[in-house]
Formats: structure tokens, C-alpha cells, sequence
């Protein structure tokens, strides 16, 4: 069996919850054949995974980088690559006015099978004509300027050089469209993103089963992080749309989704998704290589293992730190991972000087052994503003460590009573409830030892492993028949 995992901006080349997934699901499944097509932020990435050895290819797509597309994966662009301008008029121009038409009817009103036959139909237009002399011809980005122009908003407000740019992002999104599907059968997205075109397009075309599992609300994320760019309102909203008709698209086409989290259902739900056709599979993880340890550390610490990035909210965390030694004078914060977003480490950095607390919050930089990190700890907390199941929860409790996290995504369905959920953006409530558990020794074991049974109960390598086996083999029987 054949499995293509869609990713975007996670394995194999950024470390994180998504990837140890990605990697913890080829590398348990050896009898399946995985391949990779990849969604990169740019050429310069490198491998932060040794591959299993069933990882067949991987396929990888810089969204940015590079002037034309053929410039970085000519070998994967294998159209006949015609310069058909009557092609052009006729067939091109209809399919991507409906397609930018559906976009542009917004979350509520798109129409989920126009969107997933218009994306077939550009994937099949691109097998034949160039994807770079398309997309910037004269015609392709009078379409989109029109159509832009049809809303009063955009008509009235927008700039020329801000069309102009939602025009080159547009060519950028739509990329992943210009390269031959990989022969699979099944296609598996880790996100309904933009890595979810190809997937969407195989379901179109060639009828490919397609699994959609949910890790967070990806929408969610992607407006969040477009307000906090400070985009221009008419740049905003053309991207929330793009971002919003694409989800819809995946819901629509997917045969099975499987979120991490029951949480996660409410929003496949609003979506108007079937039951029948969502399957919460959790994650799971090693319950010999998470262990407990039976370790306490020599001064009250709390630990955590996250990106430096906004969306964990970090300066929540590091502000809790001064409310926290108030009453425990002698604690200590070792937040463990990679800072990828430099403004914001220094931001962090920042805020540690002006509290005062350079000997109480450490920043210890990035791990490979996320176990040695929680064995240090106390109390693991997390003070997230978004989230879907994020395993450094359930390895913390594999670990035997009670976890203090915001009550975001499917954190509150992870903990259950093994540690305490908080609202995000509020340090002094996250700091009243790491005290109890940092003052009281046998709390904080007690309420370890709890979530390390239920982990056991919930959460292993095993079971995961189990329901995608089996999810796998159901699709290729019913394709199959």
C-alpha cells in the first residue's frame, strides 16, 4: 500500500507537534510505503529527520524563493509545459474565474464541489500547459483584478500594488497544482491548507481516497496570524476567503477526517461534515521512551517544551514566572525548544530583563530528548492561544508530570483531573495554578502518577498506530472494490 502524506511548513524540515507525528506514523507503519509531497517556505530548508526507511520520496514544494517555479523543481514539473494562448482564453480563464469566484463568496456561501472540480480542472490544465507562463499572462491577472473589483470594499479601498500582490501570492498558493500527483493510494493531509491542493486535485481526477487529519483549527490559525501581520484589510480578507474555501474543499472532499481531539469535531461540524465521516483517532506516543522516571527536581521547576513563537504565547508564561515567585522564591523555568521567529525570541528576551527574573526563566534552546526535559520538571505547563492535541501534553503526562496548560483546542480532553487549565492570555491565573503543585511535593506526584495511567488508557503508540492501519486498509478495500 501506497500512502502520500501532504504536510505544509512541518515535516520533514521544521521540528515540532505535527512532525513528530508525521514521523511517528511512517516510522511505525513499516509494511506501508509513505512519500512525502512537502510544502516549504523556502529552498533553504534542511532535513531536521533521518527518514524511515519506508519513506519511498520526498517531494518537496518552496512556496517562496524563487522567481518561477521551474527554477527549483523542473525535474517535478513534468506538463508538456504548451504556450497555448487560445488554451489560455478559452479553458484557463473560465476555470479560474470560478475558482476566484468561489473564493470570493466567502466561507458561508462557496460551494464545496464547484471548488473541488475547479481544482481538479486546473491540475489537469497544468498537466498539459506551463504553470509560470500562465499564471503571468496579462489575461490571468486581468481575472483576478476584475474580480477583486466586483466587491464594493475592494473597489473602493484597494491599491493597485495591493491587487498586484494578492495576484503573485495567488500564483504562489496555487503552485502545489503545477506538479505531478505522485501514484498513491492514499492521499493523507496533514492540514486543510493550501497542502491539501494535491490531495483535493487526486480525489477529482483520479478518484484517490483522501484522509484529512486535523491537529489544530488551521483556519483559525491562519487568520491569526494575517491580523497579526498587519496586512491591509482588503489583502486580509481575499487570504481569509482563500484560506476558508480551501478548508471547505478538504471537508468536502475528504473520505475520512480524523481529528486528534474530539474539540476539533465542533468545527467539522460548522462545516456541515457527515458524521459517518469523522473518526477522532488521538495521538499517542512511546510509553517506554516517555516514562516515569520516578525524578524530582532539587528546586520547584516548571518546564516546558513548545516553539518561541506568538501562538505559544510565551510572554504569558515568562509573565507568570514573576507572579509564581511571590510565593515560591526559589522556582525555575526551563523552557525547552527552537525559536524560530527571532523577533519574538527577542521579545521574550526582552521581557525576562525587564522582570528581573534572568536567573528564574532560562531559555534552554532545543531538544532531542523531550523526556530528560519533563524528568527535570516539577509541573509542565503550556500557555498556548491556539492548539489542537499538542503532544508535549501527553508526553509530559506519559511522564508522570501533572500539566498546568490554557484551555484552548482539545487541551481541557487531554488532561481530564491530571493538572489544571487556565484561560489563555492571563499570567496571574496561570501562576495560581502552578503554586499548588510547586509548594506540595506529593500533589504534584500524585497527580503524575494519574496521568501516567490515564495516558496508558488513552494515549500509546500503539493504538494510534492501530486505528491508521486499519483506516488505511478500509479505504484501499473500498477503492479497490
Amino acid at each position: 500500500m501506497r500512502v502520500c502524506l501532504l504536510t505544509e511548513g512541518t515535516y520533514p524540515y521544521v521540528r515540532g507537534g505535527v512532525s513528530t507525528w508525521c514521523h511517528e506514523l511512517i516510522a511505525g507503519l513499516p509494511d506501508i510505503e509513505f512519500g512525502i509531497f512537502a510544502l516549504v517556505g523556502n529552498p533553504a530548508g534542511r532535513l531536521e529527520y533521518t527518514l524511515p526507511p519506508n519513506c519511498a520520496y520526498v517531494l518537496d514544494l518552496p512556496l517562496w524563493g524563487h522567481e518561477r517555479l521551474a527554477e527549483y523543481n523542473a525535474a517535478d514539473v513534468r506538463s508538456e509545459g504548451r504556450r497555448d494562448v487560445r488554451a489560455l482564453r478559452e479553458t484557463f480563464v473560465p476555470l479560474f474565474t470560478t475558482f476566484l469566484g468561489e473564493v470570493l463568496r466567502g466561507m458561508e456561501y462557496a460551494s464545496p464541489p464547484t471548488l473541488i472540480a475547479s481544482i481538479g480542472e486546473l491540475y489537469r490544465y497544468f498537466r498539459v500547459h506551463d504553470y509560470d507562463w500562465t499564471m503571468r499572462r496579462e489575461e490571468s491577472w486581468n481575472v483576478a483584478l476584475e474580480l477583486f473589483r466586483t466587491q464594493a470594499w475592494h473597489a473602493r479601498f484597494m491599491t493597485s500594488l495591493e491587487a498586484i500582490e494578492l495576484v503573485r501570492t495567488i500564483y504562489r498558493y496555487l503552485s502545489p497544482l503545477a506538479l505531478e500527483l505522485p501514484d498513491a493510494d492514499v492521499m493523507h493531509a496533514s492540514v486543510a491548507g493550501l497542502c491539501a491542493l494535491p490531495g483535493i486535485a487526486a480525489k477529482a481526477i483520479r478518484g484517490t481516497p483522501l484522509v484529512l487529519t486535523e491537529h489544530g483549527v488551521y483556519l483559525r490559525e491562519r487568520v491569526l496570524s494575517l491580523a497579526r501581520a498587519g496586512f491591509p484589510f482588503s489583502d486580509r480578507s481575499i487570504k481569509k476567503n482563500l484560506f476558508s474555501a480551501i478548508a471547505r474543499a478538504t471537508y468536502a472532499a475528504s473520505d475520512v477526517i480524523a481529528p486528534v481531539c474530539r474539540y476539533n469535531t465542533t468545527w467539522e461540524r460548522f462545516y456541515g461534515v457527515p458524521e459517518e465521516r469523522v473518526r477522532v483517532i488521538y495521538n499517542g506516543v512511546d510509553a517506554s521512551r516517555f516514562s516515569d522516571r520516578e525524578t524530582a527536581p532539587s528546586v520547584p521547576t516548571v518546564g516546558a517544551v513548545l516553539r518561541i513563537d506568538p501562538l505559544k504565547d510565551v510572554l504569558t508564561m515568562i509573565a507568570s514566572a514573576r507572579e509564581v515567585r511571590k510565593a515560591i522564591p526559589n522556582v525555575r523555568y526551563e523552557l525547552w525548544g527552537p525559536a524560530l521567529d527571532k523577533e519574538y525570541e527577542a521579545e521574550c528576551l526582552a521581557l525576562i530583563r525587564d522582570l528581573d527574573l534572568e536567573q528564574t526563566v532560562l531559555l534552554m534552546g532545543p531538544t532531542t530528548e523531550p523526556a530528560d526535559a519533563y524528568a527535570r520538571a516539577t509541573v509542565v505547563a503550556l500557555s498556548s492561544i491556539s492548539e489542537g492535541f499538542p503532544y508535549t501534553i501527553i508526553e509530559a503526562m506519559m511522564c508522570a508530570k501533572p500539566v498546568v496548560a490554557t484551555d484552548v483546542g482539545g487541551i481541557r480532553e487531554a488532561i481530564g483531573d491530571c493538572g489544571s487549565v487556565v484561560p489563555p492570555k492571563r499570567p496571574e491565573r496561570l501562576a495560581e495554578a502552578l503554586v499548588p503543585f510547586l509548594r506540595d511535593a506529593t500533589l504534584a506526584r500524585e497527580t503524575g502518577k494519574r496521568a501516567r495511567a490515564r495516558s496508558l488508557d488513552l494515549f500509546t503508540q500503539d493504538a494510534f498506530l492501530a486505528d491508521y492501519r486499519e483506516l488505511y486498509r478500509g479505504l484501499a478495500v473500498r477503492t479497490a472494490h
